[in-house]
């Protein structure tokens, strides 16, 4: 079960490795919904100490969302992009 980041505790990720999971949602330009989403294992991280688990808190800033996922080890990291593309229906009720 994923929960978010903040939400678990040092000690629940203590000694554990996790892999880094990058999700990319792809945004239509004119109504900002998804046109597709990417998925692609990104690094492999381990947390030894409380410094660690600090500096995943600060870095995970950057990012829309993130979540972890105790029993598969994951950690999943959430953003958005702007490719340039629009969903066919959004250009045409552009025209209208």
């Amino acid at each position: 079960m994923r929960q978010e980041l903040r939400a678990v505790e040092f000690d629940e990720m203590k000694g554990k490795t996790f892999k880094v999971i990058q999700i990319v949602d792809k945004l239509c330009e004119l109504c900002e919904k998804p046109l597709k989403t990417e998925e692609k294992e990104v690094k492999t991280l381990k947390i030894i100490d409380y410094e660690d688990y600090s500096k995943l808190l600060i870095r995970t800033k950057a990012h829309d969302r993130v979540e972890v996922d105790l029993a598969e080890n994951k950690i999943y990291v959430y953003n958005h992009d702007y490719p340039g593309d629009v969903h066919p229906n959004c250009v045409e009720n552009y025209r209208k």
